[in-house]
């Protein structure tokens, strides 16, 4: 029976990871580049974590997906929902191996909250409630469950107390893999876990990192070092013939310069603003109030209360109150009434940012008619073109899509509208209530997501220290149901890397097995139909 394991190391980049492992640092990825092959990984554009783990799950850009960022609005640009599996449109890779009979394990995967299949699933980021454990009884068979998180604690952050945060974010993900050891041990033929841990430590230190401005045995630098070794346990517990890929989201990026796009829009005249009264804290900043969900301080639940402190995450959050069990009160919000053009985006953090149109047709308190809905994206467009750097008077947009020149599919129409990338030294910030669009001061948590991330494969039937090319996220669906021997749908936009095969291995010749919808649909009705012959038994 052919099993594979895909570990995820979150925001990995060979950037960094690859002269770490040639440094010694990272000996078990030194010895499974050399063993295997490995390249660059293309993310989405924009690479936000959870859209990119969701274009890996679906094999799918965002346009046919539906879910491009963290959150998104609906029915008007102030109001956002938080993105969940349910948002996803389609049919995720891991269902159709458990719909064909194959026993799935998924650890900490982006949108895989709530689970779309009946296997074992702990849930990511995303989860909403008191629970991220599934089926929950878990949580008996696996005492370790009692103490799994899925954030480290960010009031460390917050303090000023980044070491110890870091140290806290090993404690959390060496907790991760002995949680996924006993999982491990399980009856499994796909098993995914994912590492968060290098993400968030590189939003603090990747412009030292890269530097190697850090201890050899520093907290960071040790982050990665165990989960080298995590990896290698993996490899070596492994049954034999499994096949291995290890990927990242997304890059990452030092930047040195800032744009804030909302200031932007409001300066170019396309963005009012307003000020709400707001409840004074000791931060000064915003106020948490209790909605009527109770929290309760147990380990199993998501702390939303603690985002407050996740610095890098809070032009975010502050926009999912009506969806969290916590309500944020900030001063400064877009008059829709007075508003054209809006950055929704939450967290990118890159050199790649989105623009959304207030159009009537789309939202409810929208300004734009549909009739100058063209007319006022162009114009846009066109002064995006022509920014220049304030200092150098050199033009730092790199290029500029509209929405159908990027993405493609049925849920293209609650896409951003305009789609740009900077110059590789700037990183684009939300900037709503900051007076200048320029930030040219090097400031605390530059760095950033970048578009390519890693990937890696290895097994007996995988070709032997090569590097290839031209690989994108949604490539990894069709090809882990390849390998599986599941039809893969048709209407997926990856490929089958074909390329990554041993000429004399089976799977270099196998043909690729495609289901159309039709054979879909009917294989729907025979599920349908096995689970009323089950319930009847019962």
């Amino acid at each position: 029976m052919t099993k594979v394991l895909v570990i995820g190391i979150d925001g990995a980049t060979w950037n960094l990871m690859k002269s770490m492992a040639e440094e010694g640092k990272l000996p078990t990825l030194k010895k499974l580049m050399n063993s295997g092959v490995y390249g660059d990984l293309e993310s989405i554009i924009p690479p936000t974590t959870t859209s990119a783990w969701i274009s890996f799950a679906t094999g799918k850009n965002p346009g046919k997906h539906g879910c491009y960022d963290f959150d998104m609005p609906e029915d008007s640009l102030s109001n956002v929902r938080i993105i969940t599996s349910k948002n996803i449109y389609g049919t995720t890779f891991y269902e159709l191996l458990s719909k064909n009979d194959k026993k799935c394990i998924i650890i900490n995967l982006p949108g895989s909250y709530p689970p779309r299949i009946n296997g074992i699933v702990i849930t990511s980021l995303m989860t909403q409630g008191d629970n991220c454990v599934f089926p929950p009884n878990l949580v008996d068979e696996i005492p370790e469950f009692r103490h799994y998180r899925i954030i480290p604690n960010v009031s460390l952050h917050e303090k000023g107390k980044i070491m110890e945060y870091v140290r806290d974010i090993r404690k959390l993900e060496r907790h991760r893999f002995e949680c996924a050891k006993k999982l491990f041990k399980r009856d499994w033929d796909f098993f995914f876990v994912l590492f968060s841990g290098v993400d968030w430590v590189q939003h603090d230190m990747f412009d030292k990192l890269i530097l190697g401005q850090l201890e050899e045995y520093s907290d960071p630098v040790m982050l990665y070092r165990e989960i080298d070794e995590y990896i290698s346990w993996f490899v070596s517990n492994a049954p034999q013939g499994t096949y291995l890929i290890i990927i990242s989201d997304h890059g990452f990026k030092s930047y040195n310069k800032i744009f804030y796009i909302n200031s932007w829009l409001q300066k170019e005249d396309f963005l009012k603003v307003e000020q709400k009264p707001q409840k004074e804290t000791s931060s000064g900043k915003f106020s948490v109030e209790s909605k009527k969900v109770k929290l309760k301080r147990i380990n199993l639940k998501f702390p939303l209360f603690l985002l407050k402190y996740f610095t890098w995450l809070i032009p975010y959050y502050m926009k999912l109150k009506r969806v969290l069990p916590i309500e944020l009160k900030i001063d400064v919000r877009p008059k829709l009434s007075e508003t054209i053009a809006y950055s929704a985006a939450s967290t990118v953090r890159s050199n790649f940012g989105s623009i959304y149109i207030n159009d009537k047709k789309r939202f409810a308190d929208g300004k734009v008619k549909p009739e100058l809905y063209e007319k006022v994206r162009k114009e846009i467009m066109e002064r995006l073109k022509h920014l220049k750097d304030p200092k150098t008077g050199e033009h730092i947009v790199k290029k500029v899509w509209r929405k159908e020149e990027l993405y493609f599919g049925d849920k293209l129409d609650v896409a951003p509208d305009i789609i740009f990338m900077l110059s590789e030294e700037y990183q684009v910030r939300s900037g709503l209530g900051i007076s200048q669009p320029f930030g040219n001061e090097i400031v605390r948590n530059s760095n950033g997501h970048a578009l390519y991330g890693i990937f890696l494969a290895y097994s007996s039937d995988i070709k032997r220290g090569l590097k290839i090319e031209n690989t994108k996220i949604y490539d990894l669906a069709p090809t882990l149901l390849y390998i599986m021997d599941v039809p893969i749908p048709k209407d997926l936009d990856g490929r089958v890397l074909k390329e990554i095969f041993r000429e004399d291995s089976e799977l270099s010749t196998r043909r690729i097995r495609y289901q159309n919808i039709e054979e879909r649909e009917k294989t729907k009705i025979k599920l349908k139909i096995k689970g009323l012959r089950t319930l009847k038994k019962i």
